[in-house]
């Protein structure tokens, strides 16, 4: 989660300053990181991952709530419900500390199963995610609003881009990066062509974003000069300027 809400505020200030000229890889690799971003178009997504401050809800396939006093709990559904503490652990009855960040909720299943063979006859479990507080993708660089947006609502690439406001005349949207957190805890990038991806004749399936995801849009070479004229002609030279051919360019009516 750290590594997230650092991420974000990268992201952030690059809205203010020039974090969004980054630096692109070779040549090499940056085809390399395209081919594996055009691989994510129209597949699934990798299975998710349990993460601090997620709350689990785990209930016992026999109908019976957990053996915890009642007066911890308001209501016998809370008797369910298990925070992940920013160790990636929680404590459940009768095991004690279990590790539960970085596995799906499959494989914390058969792990709690294994466990509360000595204790019940009976050990199936049902296991899902009941409140993700970081269920966030971020959106950051050359776009019109840089921000975050629930995964629910921007479910794929263009989704999230268009949700925050756009890429801006000086954008590189041809080498869109993807940022997502691999099983080992590390970020992978990938490179995506934005534009081509906006083609309706693309014929390619969405990238479907996933609880974590950065999207950044960098700046192009183009875009710097771009800013530059804009800064310029239309920020700086406060009075009109004849461009000739019998037209008059007012460069104020543009900050109106």
């Amino acid at each position: 989660m750290k590594k997230v809400l650092l991420i974000l505020g990268f992201i952030m200030l690059g809205a203010c300053s020039n974090a969004s000229k980054v630096q692109l890889p070779d040549n090499d690799q940056l085809k390399a990181a395209h081919e594996a971003g055009s691989a994510l178009a129209g597949k699934p997504l990798p299975p998710q991952l349990i993460r601090p401050g997620d709350t689990l809800r785990i209930v016992r396939n026999t109908g019976e709530a957990p053996s915890i006093s009642a007066f911890t709990a308001n209501t016998i559904y809370e008797l369910t419900l298990f925070q992940v503490q920013n160790d990636g652990s929680f404590s459940y009855p009768y095991i004690g500390q279990i590790k539960a960040a970085g596995l799906t909720t499959e494989q914390l299943t058969t792990v709690l199963e294994s466990k509360l063979q000595t204790i019940y006859r009976e050990t199936a479990l049902t296991i899902n995610i009941n409140a993700a507080p970081g269920n966030n993708v971020f959106i950051g660089g050359s776009v019109r609003n840089p921000t975050a947006l629930s995964v629910n609502v921007a479910t794929t690439l263009e989704q999230a881009i268009i949700g925050a406001g756009g890429v801006l005349s000086q954008a590189d949207s041809h080498n869109v990066a993807l940022l997502r957190q691999e099983q080992d805890g590390r970020y992978k990038t990938y490179f995506l062509d934005y534009g081509n991806f906006m083609l309706a004749d693309a014929g390619r399936g969405p990238v479907l974003l996933q609880r974590g995801d950065v999207v950044f849009v960098p700046k192009s070479h183009v875009g710097n000069g771009i800013e530059w004229v804009d800064l310029y002609l239309n920020q700086l030279i406060p009075f009109s300027k004849s461009l000739g051919l019998g037209a008059t360019y007012d460069l104020r009516s543009n900050n109106n």
